[in-house]
């Protein structure tokens, strides 16, 4: 009778380990026909923050358009972006980033695709011994042409610091702030297929 409960939670423990292994990959879709030399120049937009986090957004966006050139992609800084939307149409594209249409970029920028990025979690806990950091938000990679999405993912990631003194947690706390960062944007540029100019 033992031998069959033990079995039996044997079998409970290895479904949930492959339902939650499934649901991990869920949250990367790409699109099979995304050829490595279809996309050589990627327009990263600013980020749509649903958080209090003032700082994440910018730095986020630096990091995964730096990571981005890296990967063989074509370099197209924020700050260029930012200068050709402002003296466009899309004065005021900072509070509607979402609604630019691919199209417009790719007339404006000659970009070959455009990158959504939205932050949606920014929690930073301040304790004594124990100061979580968690961070969490989703991209979309839509085509310029016809603004299909090519490519999308949702990424979290939480740094656990320990300290003794109020003081060191403080310090954990920012270290473990851009380790965060850092590791967000490396699952994303992970998840991408190189680009032409190393894929060679």
């Amino acid at each position: 009778m033992k031998i069959y409960k033990l079995q039996f939670f044997l079998i409970i423990a290895i479904s949930v380990i492959l339902f939650a292994g499934c649901s991990s990959k869920a949250a990367r879709v790409a699109k099979p026909d995304f050829g490595m030399n279809t996309v050589n120049v990627i327009a990263v937009l600013p980020v749509e923050n649903k958080t209090e986090d003032l700082v994440a957004p910018y730095l986020l966006r630096s990091k995964i358009s730096q990571e981005l050139y890296f990967k063989g992609y074509a370099k197209l800084s924020p700050d260029l972006i930012d200068r050709k939307l402002e003296s466009s149409e899309m004065s005021d594209y900072a509070k509607k980033a979402s609604t630019i249409s691919p199209q417009f970029l790719r007339e404006l920028l000659g970009a070959d695709a455009v990158l959504h990025i939205t932050l949606i979690e920014s929690v930073k806990s301040t304790g004594i011994f124990y100061s979580p950091i968690t961070l969490s938000m989703s991209c979309e990679l839509r085509k310029a042409q016809s603004g299909e999405i090519i490519w999308s993912g949702t990424y979290r990631a939480t740094s656990r610091n320990f300290a003794f003194t109020r003081k060191g947690a403080k310090m954990k706390t920012h270290k473990g702030y851009e380790g965060v960062i850092d590791e967000v944007v490396n699952k994303i540029i992970g998840d991408l297929p190189y680009g032409p100019n190393l894929s060679g």
